[in-house]
């Protein structure tokens, strides 16, 4: 698995095969900007976030967009490494069976990462779902 950590990243030109997890909060945030390409009504969005929150658990818009999230309060409100890792976890195994994407884009900025997230990616990527993944990128 090749990982890459980088702050130039282009989501309307971002490779087709690539799934991006973020987190789940609306507005001018990662969730917008990696769903603007595909044209997701602010409704749709205010919608998944809202769902993805009130559930406490990761969510994805996939099959009609290659983006899912974790709850923001792992990303916002707390700087615990295993909570967020543990979400990362949830998307993994549900990528491994279900989505199949090869290629993932990490993007937690806020704008910047916060000091538990790349500890939370390292570890959720030691996991045996994680091996279907050729190519991650973390967005700092």
């Amino acid at each position: 698995m090749r990982i890459v950590q980088t702050n130039e990243w282009n989501a309307a030109s971002a490779p087709q095969n690539y799934h991006v997890l973020t987190y789940a909060e609306e507005g001018f945030a990662p969730l917008n900007i990696h769903a603007a390409p595909y044209r997701v009504s602010k409704e749709d969005l205010v919608a998944f976030a809202q769902e993805v929150n009130r559930n406490r658990e990761s969510g994805s818009l996939f099959p009609r967009v290659p983006l899912s999230a974790v709850p923001r309060t792992v990303i916002r409100d707390s700087q615990d490494t295993h909570a967020l890792a543990r979400h990362i976890l949830e998307f993994l195994a549900v990528n491994f069976e279900h989505i199949r994407a090869t290629a993932l884009v990490c993007d937690f900025r806020t704008p910047s990462l916060g000091s538990h997230v790349l500890p939370a990616i390292t570890m959720a990527l030691r996991s045996p779902t994680a091996s279907i993944l050729n190519d991650v990128v973390v967005l700092e």
